[in-house]
């Protein structure tokens, strides 16, 4: 019996001529070829007793171009312009450097004007002071000496200097005064500059976080190019290490990687698409094994048979049984006996029978959840129904008043309620439009119903969100999913929407049956 090793680049019809085999002999001969668009790299074909191994290639064993095995060529490398210069700018930026000592001088030159001013100003002032002022008053201090006969005594030269002091004191005003000016220009520059050192040591920081990012992703980008490069030469069955130096190059080029690592690469590459190949393998071989496993069972009344198909996530159904309706309820039926669909304790059995059964998913869940928030809310409106004034007339003006506040709180109940409604109950998918949102409120409690109306249309809702609740965990344990952790919430749910009923006024809905709980009290199930 010849058979034949598959290679990376091999398809079925190119082995089939190569061993004169046609492809739906290659198929009969391999049943675990379940589609021909798909072989494996690795596994084993079996050719049969009489087929000759496919021809070698001639090429074997010599190192070839690309272009040779795959037809299609390697470019040269033409490096991207702009994010050559991108790349230039920030790392421009980031290896910048900060002369504090340059940016302070250049600080204190744009003030040096204004110094400058200030001190011409001050000789200005001194100067005006000493040729009038203080000449003046040197004068009268000698005129009075000379008049009193103290000149050249000692009490009249210290009147002379007393009055050069005071000259001198107030001159020194002016230079002080000058000094302030400049003591405070100084310091609003010393400000400036550390504030523009600050500045810039703050953009370099800011160049190198960008350069480092830029650095980054690029790699990632390119590791992430060479890995979808590679993954194309594997599909078109190119090995690297059979390539020639002249690609390589050219490759290296383009993707920063030495020859070293494209192998590298390569053979992690190649690990995960055989462990891709093998995982898709062992789906389909499961899913054939459960379609087989389907044909071979035995069907109980009203249970169906469910396959996951992992491909889609979907569950499908492949066969179903009918369900012999038992007697009505009352009849002493034994344990082993299908209870009738009509028999108030039919969803419950349901339910218990489910346990061990696949977990529900959370779009499963879902409806059954949004049940739950309905029965709350509709606690909350059947408490405005019996408090609050409806109707026609009353229900406009309260809607349009916002200062009722017991009227604005209902109607904001019913605005939470609607979508929970729609989607829970009534199986709405999608967005919601208003046309939408109108219609659904009217099957709640609303201002402009009348009071009986309203209780009447609340009892109808809460009627149908149990029947809804028992309706889809029926589907749910006929799908062989396990809901028996929900029978606390159905009985408690049926029993919250039964007291509900009572406040509203309501009697229990025709065929209804009435269920005494675990915890002894006793509410109608709807069937």
């Amino acid at each position: 019996m010849a058979s034949y090793t598959i290679k990376y680049g091999d398809t079925l019809s190119t082995i089939a001529s190569q061993t004169g085999k046609s492809m739906q002999e290659l198929l009969s001969l391999n049943p675990s070829i379940t589609d021909p668009n798909k072989i494996y790299a690795g596994r084993t074909l079996n050719l049969g007793a009489d087929a000759p191994a496919p021809a070698p290639d001639p090429n074997a064993g010599k190192k070839q171009t690309i272009a040779q095995v795959a037809k299609v060529s390697v470019p040269n490398y033409v490096e991207d312009p702009t994010t050559t210069k991108i790349g230039n700018t920030l790392k421009s930026q980031a290896t910048d450097k900060v002369n504090e000592e340059a940016i302070r001088a250049a600080t204190r030159a744009r003030i040096q004007g204004q110094i400058d001013a200030i001190n011409a100003a001050v000789a200005d002032q001194i100067a005006n002071f000493r040729g009038t002022t203080a000449k003046n008053r040197e004068g009268q201090s000698y005129a009075l000496a000379a008049a009193g006969g103290r000149i050249g005594s000692a009490t009249g030269e210290s009147e002379i200097r007393t009055t050069e002091d005071f000259n001198n004191q107030e001159e020194q005003t002016y230079r002080s005064e000058a000094n302030t000016k400049i003591a405070s220009l100084l310091g609003a520059a010393t400000r400036d500059a550390q504030t523009e050192i600050d500045a810039k040591r703050a953009a370099i920081k800011e160049g190198v976080d960008k350069y480092f990012e830029f650095l980054d992703t690029q790699g990632q980008r390119k590791k992430d190019q060479i890995t979808a490069f590679l993954r194309n030469m594997l599909a078109l069955g190119i090995d690297p290490t059979e390539i020639g130096d002249d690609d390589f190059e050219k490759i290296q080029d383009q993707y920063g990687f030495s020859k070293d690592q494209l192998v590298s690469l390569f053979g992690d590459v190649k690990a995960q698409q055989e462990s891709a190949n093998r995982a898709s393998e062992k789906e389909q071989v499961d899913l054939d094994k459960a379609k087989a496993d389907a044909n071979q069972f035995e069907l109980g009344e009203g249970e169906a048979r469910y396959v996951y198909d992992p491909k889609t996530g979907e569950a499908k159904l492949i066969a179903a049984r009918a369900k012999t309706y038992a007697p009505k309820s009352g009849s002493d039926s034994g344990p082993g006996t299908t209870l009738a669909y009509d028999d108030p304790n039919y969803t419950l059995d349901a339910i218990r029978k489910s346990k061990g059964g696949r977990v529900m998913t959370q779009g499963e869940l879902k409806p059954i959840t949004d049940i739950q928030t309905i029965v709350g809310q509709a606690d909350t409106l059947t408490k405005f129904v019996n408090s609050v004034d409806t109707g026609p007339i009353v229900g406009i003006i309260k809607s349009n008043n916002p200062y009722d506040a017991k009227a604005q709180e209902m109607k904001a109940a019913v605005t939470a309620i609607v979508p929970k409604l729609a989607r829970g109950v009534y199986g709405e998918v999608g967005v919601l439009t208003d046309a939408d949102i109108e219609n659904y409120s009217r099957t709640i409690a609303n201002l402009k119903n009348t009071t009986d109306v309203n209780k009447a249309v609340m009892a109808m809702t809460l009627d149908i969100a149990t029947r809804s609740l028992g309706s889809q965990l029926n589907s749910m344990a006929a799908g062989q999913r396990d809901v028996s952790r929900f029978e606390s919430i159905y009985t408690g749910l049926n029993s919250k929407a039964a007291q509900l009923k009572e406040e509203l006024g309501s009697a229990p809905a025709a065929g209804g049956s009435t269920y005494t709980s675990t915890s002894g009290k006793s509410f109608t199930l709807p069937y």
